[in-house]
């Protein structure tokens, strides 16, 4: 059975008998969701921290590398003619870091998104499973006892 029968199997409980649509396959739907979310939620995580490590790890460079550099061009301790080699590696490296973090940001962002969609999917249908079987249950209370012919009537 795949995802998608699945899902409308549980939207269509409420009609069926709880013989019918046995609770294994509501929790077996619900195990899938909470596994679901389990993973989207790591690598939303994951994402964000690489997000954000890579771009805070872009001060470092800044400060070891870059800041001395000018310091020494203003003191007069270096040339600009003989460095412009050096500063096309820094900025080709700073230029593919910002790259991959920016790819990292948006992973992160999509990972949210598909999470808060995947989440509130999976609270409607906890909802879903949660209200057929209160109403299956409202529905055996509703029921009348059976009547035993053997008991004399008043």
């Amino acid at each position: 059975m795949t995802a998608n029968e699945l899902g409308r199997a549980l939207i269509n409980l409420e009609g069926m008998p709880v013989a019918s649509a046995p609770q294994a396959l509501a929790r077996q739907i619900l195990e899938r969701d909470r596994r679901r979310i389990g993973l989207l939620a790591g690598l939303a995580t994951l994402f964000w921290i690489l997000t954000g490590a890579g771009i805070v790890s872009l001060c470092p460079l800044y400060v070891i590398v870059v800041a001395p550099r000018l310091r020494a061009y203003q003191a007069g301790r270096a040339q600009l003619a003989n460095d412009w080699n050096d500063w096309a590696v820094v900025g080709d490296w700073a230029a593919w870091w910002i790259l991959a973090c920016m790819i990292s940001l948006l992973v992160a962002a999509i990972c949210t998104l598909v999470l808060i969609l995947v989440s509130r999917r999976a609270t409607f249908r906890q909802i879903n499973s949660s209200l057929a079987e209160i109403c299956e249950q409202l529905k055996q209370l509703r029921q009348p006892p059976p009547i035993d012919p053997q008991m004399p009537m008043a």
